[in-house]
């Protein structure tokens, strides 16, 4: 076990020395690192590679990441420290996303509404942000009613998630013959993971069996050809495929 752990130290300590050359760091570095490779490596570790780390895309990510675990509500409780100390409309925007993101969809709303009026009523970001917090907040025919105003002014907009938003909107709504070409049409522009579990979902709900059939199985069996980052970025989505074709087996026993 010290051996390994000596092995481990070392291999560490040169992980960090290529870091070091290869982005340029002091000469003294290579020194700490190789000199004292465990000692060493903790300390480049905080004082060069996380600084970095941290205003890096992944970084970014995992640091957030991180932080919902460890601090669940911290970002909604900045957003809206942020908000009270300077009520601008970027900060109302990030306190309406962060309370959305927090499941408090009625009060995302009322932000959402504020940001949407006067200079923003065109802002896409802000009315797709209301769309969202609309149809969570229950109320699918104003989340349908933005989005084709959004769509009409912006028709490159109707594509991916938001095709599929007004797709999920128009089926909370009720207007299942609307809902259906929605969900086509998004299908058609943007045929992915999550298009597809909702348009199967939808569809099982109406009792297509067959067409909902077709594609869960299909999102499950592409599931199986993509990379483990694909599968976690889809989770929700597998696992809710998952469970529908559980529940279409079941009608069929």
């Amino acid at each position: 076990m010290p051996v390994a752990l000596g092995t481990l130290h070392i291999l560490v300590a040169i992980f960090f020395a290529v870091h070091a050359v290869r982005n340029g760091r002091a000469n003294y570095w290579l020194f700490v690192l190789l000199g004292f490779p465990f000692l060493g490596s903790v300390i480049y570790f905080f004082a060069e590679y996380l600084p970095e780390m941290r205003h890096s895309r992944i970084g970014r990510q995992a640091v957030s990441a991180v932080t919902s675990i460890v601090d669940p509500g911290r970002t909604l409780r900045e957003a809206r420290n942020d908000f009270e100390r300077t009520p601008s409309a970027d900060h109302r925007a990030r306190l309406a996303d962060a309370l959305l993101d927090a499941g408090d969809a009625k009060e995302a709303l009322a932000h959402y509404r504020a940001c949407a009026s006067g200079h923003h009523t065109k802002d896409a970001k802000m009315r797709l942000g209301l769309a969202r917090a609309a149809l969570a907040a229950g109320e699918p025919a104003s989340a349908v009613q933005t989005l084709r105003a959004l769509f009409a002014d912006e028709p490159e907009r109707y594509v991916g998630a938001p095709a599929l938003l007004l797709a999920q909107a128009l089926a909370a709504a009720g207007d299942q013959e609307a809902a259906l070409a929605a969900f086509d049409e998004a299908l058609a522009r943007h045929n992915s993971t999550e298009s597809r579990c909702a348009y199967g979902l939808y569809l099982a709900s109406l009792g297509r069996d067959t067409r909902a059939r077709e594609l869960l199985e299909s999102v499950m069996r592409d599931a199986k050809l993509v990379d483990e980052h694909a599968r976690v970025l889809n989770r929700e989505s597998l696992d809710q495929a998952r469970a529908a074709l559980r529940e279409l087996d079941s009608r069929n026993t």
